[in-house]
């Protein structure tokens, strides 16, 4: 078996947590317009910040030709049962009464009920999203249309973890017989490099009574450095009463696949530059519409990220449809037979496709003076891979110019990974050059220790 197998998973969860200090498909993690109006975006967004939300939108006229953005990023973690309070609780310990010490804190059977019942529908779910726009530049002329090159690298990290392990670290195996499902246990996690150029037709009628129309389309060749993934996951364990004669049971089918470049496959052996021989290679188109029914009102159609990625180097696998029983604990054979059916048959295997995080997006925009615009938007993931979801999400958003240097910006969105985000940010915006900063969670800046959800992101772009 591969003993790598846990630490280049946990490096990856590492890797996607760290960095930056959820890249959601395209660019909106790091775009701090796009998330302080919660993601509103699809028929407001313009320049480099529409790769991979709308292409159709680099067609947005504008005061500046030229326009390009540094580094640019944004990170959100989060969590729909663990908030700061939560973790103080019971993950710092306790103060010891005589030396006043940080000493390792008893849970009573209080404590494990209440941490089991914060899970909510008995699946903590845990999510990481980062992204960095390493350079963007997007070019518009009334004539030619706009166009738009960007590359970025984008990290993810979705977990599902169902609450009977936990259950079953609290209680243990009882007496009078236990039985722990783990089906639902799911992964999804990897970092890629995206290159992306777009381009946006000039605006246009078909026909003299039909809207402004604008079509746009997007190509991106994708470097995949590392994935890990769970395709399916079925298992439990259980015991008998006591009094029957003790005897664990349990039963695994699970399929899981990875690969990794070689600097994490074998990081003694090889170091990471912007180089580095990636561990799987892919292409994804977006196309989009943007469609103006009226000097003031807009509207957004696209569908993003339709493509997959061919995983080659370092390719490894687990797989097991395994019933096994014990009836002695004590037996290191009987030992190593559980083990192996929970960890699968690890093994290399050959190279493997991915899809991208295929999402339809629908939006509309509303600039009701000079000063004052709102958005609507409505997102659905296509698949469940790192950042994207099936759960559809809706989203309502604002900026007002409270100056003409000055934006203010808010949001709140439904759905998606999350049941309510209420975001803000603002904007320091002058004829050269623009500085925004945006949280997609404001109740993670006015009360940290009750937020589940932290989410920065800092955008910068030069104008000619």
């Amino acid at each position: 078996m591969n003993n790598r197998f846990p630490l280049q998973v946990l490096l990856i969860i590492l890797l996607s947590t760290s960095f930056c200090t959820r890249v959601d498909a395209g660019n909106d993690r790091s775009s701090a317009r796009s998330v302080g109006l919660a993601r509103a975006h699809t028929a407001s967004v313009y320049g480099s910040d529409a790769v991979g939300i709308n292409p159709a939108f680099l067609s947005v006229p504008r005061p500046s030709t030229f326009e390009i953005s540094i580094v640019p990023f944004g990170v959100r973690i989060g969590s729909n049962f663990i908030d700061y309070n939560f973790y103080a609780t019971y993950f710092t310990g306790a103060e010891d009464p005589v030396t006043g010490d940080r000493v390792a804190k008893h849970l009573t059977p209080q404590d494990k009920q209440n941490i089991l019942d914060s899970i909510p529908d008995g699946n903590g779910k845990i999510h990481v999203d980062a992204q960095v726009l390493w350079l963007g530049i997007s070019i518009y002329t009334k004539y030619l249309g706009g166009i738009a090159f960007t590359v970025s690298d984008r990290f993810s990290t979705n977990l599902t973890i169902p609450d009977d392990y936990l259950r079953m670290l609290f209680d243990g195996f009882s007496a009078t017989g236990s039985l722990y499902d783990f089906s639902g246990t799911d992964a999804q996690s990897w970092w890629i490099r995206e290159y992306a150029f777009s381009y946006a037709t000039p605006r246009f009628k078909l026909v003299s009574f039909l809207p402004t129309l604008a079509i746009g389309g997007g190509i991106k060749l994708i470097e995949g450095y590392s994935y890990f993934g769970i395709d399916s996951y079925d298992g439990y364990i259980s015991n008998r009463g006591f009094e029957e004669g003790f005897v664990l049971r349990g039963e695994v089918n699970m399929i899981t696949r990875r690969a990794f470049a070689d600097f994490i496959h074998y990081p003694n052996e090889h170091r990471y530059n912007l180089m580095s021989t990636p561990a799987g290679k892919g292409m994804g188109f977006d196309a989009g519409i943007a469609a103006s029914i009226s000097n003031n009102i807009t509207l957004g159609f696209s569908i993003t990220d339709i493509g997959s990625i061919k995983w080659t180097e370092n390719t490894y696998g687990s797989s097991g449809a395994t019933v096994v029983e014990i009836d002695d604990i004590f037996s290191t054979e009987q030992q190593d037979s559980l083990r192996n059916a929970y960890t699968g048959n690890d093994e290399r295997i050959d190279a493997f496709t991915t899809p991208l995080p295929t999402a339809l997006r629908a939006g509309l925009s509303w600039q009701i003076s000079h000063t004052l615009m709102l958005a609507a938007d409505y997102m659905l993931g296509l698949n469940n891979m790192p950042a994207n979801t099936t759960n559809p999400r809706i989203a309502f958003g604002g900026e007002w110019s409270l100056f003409s240097n000055f934006i203010l910006r808010t949001g709140v969105a439904f759905g998606g990974h999350d049941e309510f985000m209420w975001a803000f940010g603002f904007g320091l915006l002058s004829l050269e050059f623009d500085l925004e900063v945006a949280t997609e969670n404001i109740r993670w800046v006015a009360g940290p220790s009750e937020s589940k959800q932290a989410s920065i992101t800092i955008s910068t772009k030069f104008k000619i």
